[in-house]
């Protein structure tokens, strides 16, 4: 008897059909096939170079055990994958279980010699399928060619500064796992100093769209997967600061993980700079202002500056950033057309740079008194200041003004 269990069990791991038939406790077996996992492309992966990526890979299992996730791992870790999707139960043409899903992998950009990984994907008893993910080798300039318009990391993005030649910046962009229209929509880029461990600015579309409560705050702060380089992401005497804000970006699980990315989390003071009330906060509501529930997309790039005046404090590695920084751009009135494509009357930006440190209650600058207090700059006084230019792609933005009336407060 114990050895007819033993193989009960060993046959139900199988995914074989067991029945009990009668008092001799006979054990039939069913005509179904053994579940096999499958994989909805092509086994070789071939990576660029130059850019971190991003993949998503579809998977099914017929004769499934039930609704299970596969799992995923990695020989390198220049590839991290990830659950991209719980997935779904139903039944193929023959009537069988059907359980499809997919997983997703973030693959860094290749700086050295080319390199291979595989990528094995498991599913209960099924046999793993393997993968093989590819890079040549590195490029001695790592960012995408330049856009017509100005040396930008992707073409067309209309929120993006110009890249720098340097050692010490380093650019990538994240994408989200949800799509607008044919394509998956983006979530941030950024550009990150190796130097002073901490970001130099993000990156970002602002609209509705990202913002639907699809998903909650987890606090899943960790390292950019893009980078191999140390990104702290704790200071003591500090809290962690988004750049980009999380509840901003609850369209998904994984648009909203991808915020808590170290590339997008600064150290900032708690009393009454990054907490309720305080002087970064009341800026993010005013932002949010300017966008939600608008039918046109308002572009954003937030960012940290450090006074050369001023004596460096560096905590953990990091230099902590003197002020913060917002830049705005969208097009006037709210009209539904590309910024890239409108003239300089049809739109309309400004930036706001914020002193980083402790604020008493009674202090904390309103955006009403943005102005009195020098707060609000022209773009064109920022990238003076910064030594930045933003908005690369789009060459009628107005920089050398704002007009505060065309501005919700």
């Amino acid at each position: 008897m114990k050895k007819l269990l033993i193989w009960v069990f060993a046959l139900a791991g199988l995914g074989l059909m067991i029945h009990a038939c009668d008092d001799k406790n006979e054990v039939l077996l069913s005509d179904d096939p053994a579940p096999e996992l499958r994989v909805t492309c092509n086994h070789s992966i071939n990576l660029p170079s130059a850019r971190a990526t991003e993949g998503v890979i579809r998977y099914e299992v017929q004769n499934p055990y039930g609704e299970m996730i596969a799992t995923a791992h990695s020989s390198d870790d220049w590839v991290k994958p990830e659950i991209s999707t719980k997935g779904q139960l139903g039944s193929n043409n023959l009537g069988q279980p059907l359980f499809t899903a997919s997983i997703s992998y973030e693959a860094a950009a290749n700086r050295g010699r080319a390199r291979k990984a595989d990528l094995t994907i498991s599913y209960g008893g099924c046999d793993p399928v393997v993968l093989t993910i590819s890079q040549p080798a590195g490029e001695s300039d790592p960012t995408p060619d330049p856009s017509p318009s100005g040396n930008t990391l992707v073409a067309g993005w209309a929120e993006l500064p110009t890249t720098i030649e340097s050692d010490d910046l380093h650019y990538t962009y994240h994408i989200t796992d949800v799509k607008a229209g044919a394509n998956y929509a983006r979530n941030y880029a950024a550009c990150y100093s190796s130097e002073k461990m901490c970001a130099i600015w993000v990156a970002a579309p602002m609209h509705d769209f990202y913002a639907v409560k699809n998903t909650s705050r987890e606090d899943n702060y960790k390292t950019d997967p893009n980078f191999d380089f140390t990104q702290p992401g704790k200071w003591s005497g500090y809290t962690r600061g988004h750049l980009l804000g999380s509840a901003e970006r609850l369209v998904s699980r994984k648009a909203n993980d991808q915020v808590f990315y170290h590339t997008n989390i600064a150290p900032q003071h708690s009393t009454y700079f990054n907490t309720g009330g305080g002087a970064w906060n009341t800026l993010e509501e005013w932002v949010d202002k300017q966008w939600v529930g608008k039918a046109d997309t308002t572009y954003q790039v937030i960012g940290c500056y450090w006074d050369p005046a001023a004596t460096a404090k560096s905590v953990s590695g990091t230099t902590i950033p003197t002020h913060y920084y917002k830049v705005l751009l969208r097009t006037k009135n709210h009209q539904n057309k590309w910024v890239v494509n409108c003239s300089k009357d049809e739109l309309q930006c400004i930036a706001v740079l914020v002193e980083h440190r402790t604020y008493e209650k009674a202090e904390v600058p309103k955006p009403t008194d943005y102005e009195l207090k020098g707060m609000f700059l022209t773009v064109k006084e920022l990238e003076d200041l910064t030594g930045l230019t933003f908005f690369g792609n789009v060459p009628n933005a107005p920089k050398e003004q704002y007009n505060l009336s065309e501005w919700t407060f």
